[in-house]
């Protein structure tokens, strides 16, 4: 799975599968320093510089924050 980055409320959220994630501000030279966190305990956590929310594919929130997929149209 690739990561899926949503925006609730404002704030971005990435859902991965990764245990271990670093952010860097997605800036380049106007980003912020390198953080690396793991979602090991609890399934998320919440990069300490800009608010990015990481959300493991297994907890719960993960399931509550996809979007559902497209309903066909009834024939």
């Amino acid at each position: 799975m690739t990561d899926l980055f949503l925006y609730v409320d404002g704030r971005e959220v990435v859902i991965t599968d990764r245990l271990y994630v670093r952010c860097d501000g997605g800036e380049g030279s106007l980003g912020h320093p390198v953080e690396y966190m793991t979602l090991e305990k609890g399934g998320e956590t919440t990069c300490k510089y800009c608010g990015r929310r990481y959300v493991h594919t297994s907890a719960s929130a993960a399931r509550a924050l996809q979007p559902e997929p497209p309903v066909a149209p009834a024939a």
